[in-house]
Formats: C-alpha cells, sequence, structure tokens
C-alpha cells in the first residue's frame, strides 16, 4: 500500500527541451500544504548529467519551494532520446519541531529504523524543440496579382472619369502600359512566358533551354508599379476636374 504523499509535487514529469550544445532548464515546485515542516532530498541517476538546486532543504508549513534542474550541454542526441531512462527521486520527512531547528543530517532520509520516508519518483522526456513557421515570401504569386488588379483599377478609373479627353490621354496609356507590365511580371513569378507556355518549355510541349533571365525584373518592381498607378489614377481625377470646370 502506498503511502499518502505529505508533499504536492508538481509537474509530476520532468520535461526538458533539447538542443545540442546548450543547457537546458527545467522547474519543479515543492508544495508542503501541511503545518508541520517537511524536509526533502532530491536524487538522480545521473548525477553528473544535472545540476539540482536546491538538492536538500526545508519546506515550511503552507507553502512553495522553486527547485531549478539544469541539465548539462550535450555534444550529440541521447540514443535514449525517444525513451529517456533518466530519473529523479524526491525523498520528503515530516519534521517535529525540534527537528525543523536542527541542520539537515546525512541519515534524516535513512530508512533504518522504520523511519517513514516518502518517496517519489520522477521520469524525464526530451522534447524536440518546435521548428519556427515558415515566412510567406515577400514578392509572390500574390503580389504581383494585387499590382495587377490595382493598376487595372486606375486605368478604368482615368478612362472613366470625367470626359473623353481624359480618357484617351497620355496618363491613360501610361496606366495602360503598368496594368500591361504588371501582367508580364505575375506571369514570370507563375513560370509563364507571354503566351501562356511555362518558362523553359517550347510551344510545342518539348522541353527547352531554361530561361532564367526572364525570371529576374526588368524595370520597375511591383512596389514602383503599384506607386506609379496611383499617382497615374491621381493626376488623371485631377486632369478630368479641371476639364470639368473649363
Amino acid at each position: 500500500m502506498s503511502k499518502e504523499p505529505i508533499l504536492i509535487i508538481s509537474p509530476t514529469e520532468l520535461k526538458f527541451k533539447f538542443e545540442i550544445r546548450k543547457q537546458i532548464p527545467a522547474t519543479l515546485v515543492l508544495h508542503n500544504p501541511a503545518t508541520h515542516t517537511v524536509a526533502f532530498k532530491i536524487k538522480t541517476t545521473t548525477p553528473k548529467k544535472y545540476c539540482v538546486r536546491p538538492s536538500t532543504g526545508f519546506v515550511l508549513p503552507q507553502s512553495k519551494v522553486p527547485i531549478q534542474i539544469m541539465m548539462s550541454s550535450q555534444k550529440e542526441k541521447p540514443s535514449d532520446f525517444d525513451a529517456c531512462r533518466d530519473k529523479f527521486l524526491v525523498q520528503s520527512v515530516k519534521l517535529s519541531e525540534e527537528e525543523a531547528e536542527q541542520p539537515i543530517s546525512a541519515n534524516l532520509f535513512s530508512k533504518v529504523g522504520g523511519k517513514d520516508v516518502h518517496e517519489c519518483k520522477l521520469k524525464v522526456f526530451y522534447v524536440s524543440p518546435s521548428s519556427p513557421s515558415p515566412v510567406k515570401e515577400a514578392g509572390g504569386p500574390g503580389t504581383a496579382s494585387n499590382a495587377v488588379s490595382s493598376a487595372g483599377k486606375a486605368l478604368r478609373e482615368i478612362q472613366g472619369g470625367g470626359n473623353g479627353a481624359a480618357g484617351d490621354s497620355p496618363l491613360a496609356s501610361a496606366a495602360a502600359g503598368l496594368a500591361s507590365s504588371a501582367k508580364k511580371e505575375e506571369r514570370s513569378k507563375m513560370g509563364e512566358g507571354s503566351n501562356g507556355v511555362p518558362l523553359g518549355m517550347k510551344k510545342d510541349g518539348a522541353p527547352g533551354l531554361p530561361l532564367k533571365k526572364q525570371l529576374s525584373l526588368t524595370g520597375f518592381s511591383l512596389l514602383h508599379l503599384f506607386v506609379a498607378a496611383l499617382v497615374a489614377f491621381f493626376i488623371g481625377r485631377m486632369t478630368a476636374t479641371a476639364a470639368n470646370e473649363s
């Protein structure tokens, strides 16, 4: 029959986020909910691998004591990474008022003579550090589509706003050119040529030479195209307004 624990230990399992050549910390909390003082001692099956501070001490009535456990840096991944064999043992002894005023002796946790020593075993688990979330590539197909949409919208606004003179102005032609350039850039991002055939492929489907130069930007960047489209839009609106007032 197992004894009723006199300390509440949290957590009941020690998990270390393992990384090579790094010291890995873990925290253990000892809680004494009773009205008497409890002495504790913490042991491990691999003392050279772990540093425990404090490893012995007192937990006063209705109080908690945090325990810092530090795993030393490892040069390589342990062979038992998926099923670690390391363990910890927490021993605790209820103290009288007189014993609580004395320093912890070497035989305080000895079971010789029928001494009531409570023990709690803790298993160790290794946890892989969470991998960082992938960063979305800037200037992808979504960006090119937005530039096409913005340039096309500016062109429609210029052509449809005001009178016919504004629609036939050089500004409208510039906006149309921007929209066309943005569409070409979108095809390049998607790996297609001007005829809709993937780059590096002949029109009849036969494999051709890779055309890496076609993938690079030749002129304005997408940001420049977008800004130029907005400028053309606002200038067109101002021209249309001036024409109406005159």
